[in-house]
């Protein structure tokens, strides 16, 4: 099984990676989306982008 290859790193901070799983005879491509700790696999790199975009945006609610 492969690592995650690093695709995304936006400047104010984040990171998506590509990830290939193996199950049973076939191989399924996600992506990992992590912010300050906190990662979710998802089917759709978009999908990835927008968890970032929410925890920053929850990051700076609470911070006020």
């Amino acid at each position: 099984m492969a690592l995650p290859e690093l695709i995304y790193s936006p400047i104010d901070g984040g990171t998506i990676h590509r990830y290939e799983i193996s199950g049973g005879k076939r191989k399924y491509l996600r992506f990992i989306g992590c912010y300050l700790g906190q990662c979710n696999f998802y089917k759709d790199v978009d999908d990835a982008i927008d968890y970032i975009k929410n925890l920053k945006k929850l990051q700076k609610i609470q911070k006020f």
